[in-house]
């Protein structure tokens, strides 16, 4: 049997991993790829089933399919590749893909919605309930037992102030790829206002579409309620929130960020988190990972920190590879994507 080649169009951490799966060979290979999805360890067999008949290849003009994540298909692009009959992209946006020159040349798309993006999406809006409900000094308040009291009004008794919802709040969403978009999704669902900044607008049908009002990073600094991080960490060189933003920010405003620890300077986010110039923080991303044992935003009752996991668990990324796996057999064999098709 022929065996099915492949092109990699861009790379990173996930099409890295599809690649190295799919030439492990030794056990040291394998034993390297197994850390992508540590703590869980996935099983080998399975594996080789699932990657049998599918080869890498360097040149895309040799390939009978051409996967990406964040790259672009161009008609040129696709002109150059006569062998080609599918274009996967791993994520479910058409952007930068020529779906008029795929259908000309008899090309399938197939753009594919990835699991482990909801996951990060629900992260987001747990760390904001987590703050505005106070969760974790309530829990604690609760395992640490509560005096004798003689009133017959227990609601609350813990004495928490300040408690709050997300319903009638404003969220600031800074990138709306694809997290950002799920994240706006679910915030609506909430009650709650989207306003966005991104590096390209939106068109105005598509932010009626999404229930989103673009503003300007500064504008939306300003008139959020909670802002949430979902800036690729790849194009950040800088952070996207320093001091400058931080003082930006409305009066109590919450910051979550589950994209990329970097894209915040955490110097100025410690000060304005004891200035009481921001209300909380969620971090499932940070500056150092692991946080060091007694690091200082641990001892923040204001700050919720979890240890990167806003993706749910790596093995999750399997099923996202199967799927793929599953559209370029049916494809290879005369047939259109099973997942994901896009019908220009």
């Amino acid at each position: 049997m022929t065996a099915t080649r492949v092109a990699f169009l861009d790379v990173d951490h996930v099409l890295q991993m599809v690649q190295d799966l799919l030439v492990a060979d030794t056990d040291q290979e394998w034993d390297e790829l197994g850390t992508f999805f540590a703590p869980d360890v996935p099983d080998r067999g399975p594996l080789r089933e699932l990657r049998a008949g599918i080869v890498p290849v360097a040149f895309p003009a040799e390939a009978d399919v051409l996967l990406l994540r964040r790259g672009v298909v161009t008609r040129n692009l696709i002109e150059a590749c006569p062998r080609v009959r599918l274009v996967q992209r791993l994520g479910a946006r058409l952007d930068g893909i020529d779906l008029d020159a795929a259908r000309e040349h008899g090309v399938a798309v197939s753009c594919l919605p990835r699991p482990s993006l909801a996951r990060t999406a629900e992260h987001a809006l747990l760390l904001m309930l987590a703050l505005v409900k106070q969760l974790v000094p309530a829990d604690r308040a609760v395992r640490a037992g509560a005096p004798a009291t003689a009133t017959a009004v227990t609601y609350n008794w813990a004495g928490r102030t300040g408690l709050g919802g997300l319903s009638g709040k404003v969220l600031g969403v800074v990138g709306l790829g694809e997290v950002g978009r799920l994240v706006a999704e679910r915030a609506r669902a909430f009650g709650m206002r989207v306003v966005y900044t991104a590096r390209t607008r939106l068109t105005v049908e598509r932010e009626t579409a999404l229930g989103v009002e673009h503003r300007t990073l500064s504008a939306l600094l300003a008139e959020a309620d909670i802002v949430s991080l979902h800036v690729p960490g790849t194009i950040a060189t800088a952070p996207v929130i320093g001091r400058a933003e931080l003082a930006a920010m409305r009066p109590g405003a919450l910051l979550i960020n589950t994209a990329r620890g970097r894209l915040v300077d955490e110097d100025a986010l410690y000060d304005a988190l004891v200035s009481g110039q921001l209300g909380g923080a969620g971090l499932d991303v940070h500056g150092v990972e692991p946080r060091p044992v007694g690091d200082r935003f641990a001892a923040l009752d204001s700050v919720v920190l979890t240890p990167h996991i806003a993706g749910g668990s790596r093995l999750e990324v399997l099923g996202e590879v199967a799927r793929m796996v599953e559209n370029i057999r049916a494809v290879l064999g005369g047939g259109a994507p099973v997942h994901g098709r896009v019908v220009p």
